[in-house]
């Protein structure tokens, strides 16, 4: 797996913060991507009375016939 690299300027505190959450041999890609996973995940409670019942229903069938238990795929 090729990954693309990017550069992002933060301040002095910011590294700082974020090197004090840091865990042994971790690294800031991974300690990024561990601190924001829950606010990437959603729960199903934040969808109620998003949906009719006709797009719940289509939305369970996307959901059911793409072989994945996500809804990141199902628009709103």
């Amino acid at each position: 797996m090729i990954m693309a690299h990017k550069t992002l300027t933060i301040s002095e505190e910011a590294y700082e913060a974020l090197a004090e959450l840091k865990k042994e041999r971790e690294s800031f890609t991974n300690l990024i991507k561990r601190i924001t996973a829950p606010l990437r995940k959603k729960r199903l409670s934040e969808f109620a009375g998003q949906l009719n019942d006709e797009q719940f229903e289509n939305a369970a069938l996307e959901v059911r016939h793409s072989g994945t238990s996500r809804l990141d795929k199902v628009k709103l």
